[in-house]
């Protein structure tokens, strides 16, 4: 009798597709958990890089300024930085500021540490 499929491979056929499916979404859970983790690290890396630099120019002392180009919104506040819900602190005298992406100074004014968009 051709033509004709029996039961079991047509249970075969549905049992194969649910397996796919299940590694499917495992899979893309998967890779949305390490974008968050990429998304943590690169926060923390940035973080860590304008804290260590208003600590550098505030260390150096006066008229010491330090221009660069950052690549994500940030706030300071009075002694921490935030990226993306990420926090580290440094340790200055420095006006609190909310800044967008794109260059940035940092310069040390009579002790004080002033940060800009240029």
């Amino acid at each position: 009798m051709k033509g004709q499929i029996s039961i079991e491979v047509i249970s075969g056929v549905v049992i194969l597709l649910i397996v796919f499916v299940v590694i499917l979404f495992y899979s893309h859970e998967k890779n949305l958990d390490a974008d968050a983790l990429q998304n943590y690290i690169e926060s923390k890396s940035y973080c860590r890089q304008i804290a260590d630099t208003i600590s550098s120019v505030y260390a150096s002392g006066e008229k010491t300024t330090i221009e660069f180009y950052f690549e994500k919104d940030f706030n300071v506040g009075s002694s921490f930085v935030d990226v993306n819900g990420f926090s580290c602190s440094y340790h200055a005298v420095v006006e609190p500021k909310s800044l967008a992406k794109g260059n940035i100074r940092i310069k040390d004014l009579n002790g004080v540490v002033v940060i800009e968009n240029t």
